[in-house]
């Protein structure tokens, strides 16, 4: 885990969304994307946050792949 995807899921404890935390983190565990529920109502800069946590989730299962590959 990076360390952005466990600022996401401290700040989404934080904001009161506990049980999205450990979905993202589940997802970031298995090397998935991560997309919240369109109802639940975090800040943009959290939105981005996760974005970002996704981003680094797809690049390193692209590095993995690629190096295991050689």
């Amino acid at each position: 885990m990076t360390s952005s995807q466990a600022q996401a899921i401290w700040e989404l404890c934080r904001e009161g969304f506990p049980l999205v935390a450990y979905e993202a983190e589940t997802h970031w565990q298995r090397r998935d994307v991560y997309a919240p529920d369109r109802h639940t109502n975090v800040s943009r800069a959290l939105e981005h946050l996760i974005e970002r946590c996704n981003w680094e989730t797809e690049e390193r299962s692209t590095r993995t792949f690629l190096y295991s590959n050689t």
